[in-house]
């Protein structure tokens, strides 16, 4: 297939083939372990809880279950645009066959800037996390840090080359593997909690209440931001839409599912964490609260593998935003609007060239992030804009929903919540909170945050002026009555 994006002998079968990814490779099970190891719940408190608290004090609870409510009917829009069109350049397509193409060629190139920002973190994370359990001053060994951070993403990026299949088998295993380990973790927190151990307070409804948050609304909206990233990424099925077995309809499930799971997961945790110290320790130890709360509960080594499960849980999130980026990219490639490389297939169906691209940047930028300070101080800077531009993402999908969907909102009361208000209030929650989150946000946040989200704008006009592609003659289209039914 890849050979057919070169010319071949017959340039008419060149000009009319499309490559296309695997079908019938995914199923239900393998969406949801998608969605799941991109959100990355596990490594997502560790690395965030803390941040919340110090924010917003104990109301973490009521913020999980906000946020949660607001990602479902998220959840639901992209469940609706996905019943329309499966495609691997999922929100790219959707945006440009109801809106325009210049517009979802810039969603495209947002969605690749928020996954390359992703992985940054996420592999920065790994080799440091894996070294520190064997020893402390391993973790802080920068060059150790670097390799085994590169062995890692080395050996997800092969799984990934090799197909679909192998890389949700991959994800499986860490899976188990992740989930065993946090409940037990869990059960035994709650059984300090509940038993009096020494320095832990009985996890309490109050929790629940925005009165546990010492400042405020401004507290809850400033932890809220830190949770709309720590939900991030439960629509990494989508972009599996056309390796799947059921193409219209699993993809969406996935998602809304994934939401719903997430939400339970957090908050198991979260509630319990809570009771194991004073807020202030829980702050200090904001690093890797997770670590800190093992060794509470449990006797070294055996702590140690709660910090295990968060290093699989970052493997995991760093080969699905693999997928997530490599897919997108392919999708844009095959209509022509970018390098048609990323459109080339290995003979499993895979699309090689952007899943090399999408390690390959991550790994070059750590170099940079660990030889030089200034650099480094940029690259944090830049990878928190993330939970912005996951955020700015939902509320474009959102709002083209209802758009798409807009003549067949009269069609039944469930059409009309599930494409239509619950999307909208959906939308309209994070439009608040992208606003109110960047005007208190410092200026080195800011400003990447907003280049991001615009620099898709010229792009398209530079990709339609040097592209000869019909997407950039797409008529907008919308849906005509009765066809908003769910599958």
């Amino acid at each position: 297939m890849g050979q057919a994006m070169g010319g071949g002998a017959s340039q008419g079968a060149a000009a009319t083939e499309r490559p296309r990814l695997r079908e019938g490779a995914v199923g239900l099970w393998g969406d949801f372990i998608a969605a799941v190891t991109n959100v990355a719940p596990s490594a997502a408190v560790a690395l965030t809880l803390g941040s919340i608290i110090a924010v917003s004090g104990l109301a973490t609870p009521l913020i999980i279950v906000i946020v949660g409510a607001a990602m479902l009917f998220i959840a639901l829009a992209y469940h609706r645009l996905n019943l329309w069109q499966p495609t691997p350049a999922a929100q790219v397509m959707w945006i440009a066959r109801a809106v325009m193409p210049i517009l979802g060629f810039a969603a495209g190139i947002l969605l690749i800037l928020e996954s390359t920002v992703s992985n940054i973190a996420n592999i920065s994370l790994i080799g440091p996390y894996l070294l520190g359990i064997f020893s402390s001053s391993l973790a802080s060994n920068t060059v150790l840090g670097y390799f085994a951070s590169l062995a890692a993403m080395a050996l997800v990026c092969a799984v990934a080359i090799i197909g679909i299949r192998a890389a949700i088998n991959l994800q499986q295993y860490i899976l188990w593997i992740e989930y065993g380990i946090m409940f037990i973790f869990g059960v035994l927190v709650y059984a300090a909690d509940f038993s009096g151990h020494v320095g832990t307070t009985v996890p309490s409804l109050s929790w629940f209440s925005p009165t546990a948050s010492p400042t405020g609304l401004s507290g809850l909206v400033s932890g809220i931001v830190i949770a709309v990233f720590m939900f991030g990424g439960w629509e990494a099925a989508v972009y599996l839409g056309e390796e799947q077995k059921s193409a219209h309809r699993d993809p969406g499930r996935a998602a809304i599912v994934c939401v719903i799971f997430c939400t339970v997961w957090f908050i198991f945790l979260i509630w319990g964490v809570q009771g194991l110290a004073s807020s202030k320790d829980l702050i200090a130890n904001s690093g890797n609260l997770l670590a800190f709360s093992a060794a509470i509960v449990l006797p070294h080594p055996w702590d140690t593998f709660v910090s295990l499960a968060v290093i699989s849980s970052l493997i995991a999130v760093v080969q699905s935003q693999l997928n997530a980026w490599s897919r997108i990219a392919f999708g844009m490639a095959r209509e022509g609007v970018i390098p048609r490389a990323f459109a080339r297939l290995t003979k499993a169906q895979t699309p090689w060239v952007g899943l090399v691209v999408a390690a390959a940047i991550p790994m070059i930028l750590f170099i940079f992030y660990l030889a030089n300070s200034a650099i480094a101080a940029v690259l944090v800077a830049v990878t928190s804009t993330a939970g912005y531009l996951y955020a700015v993402l939902y509320i474009i999908v959102a709002l083209v929903c209802v758009w798409y969907y807009r003549r067949t909102l009269g069609d039944s009361t469930s059409q009309l919540f599930y494409a239509g208000i619950l999307p909208l209030v959906g939308a309209a929650f994070l439009v608040f909170i992208v606003i109110d989150g960047l005007i208190a946000a410092p200026a080195n946040i800011q400003i990447p945050t907003v280049i991001f989200i615009l620099v898709g704008i010229p792009a398209a006009f530079i990709a339609r002026a040097v592209t000869k592609s019909d997407f950039w003659s797409t008529k907008p289209i919308a849906a005509a009555p009765g066809e908003g039914k769910a599958k």
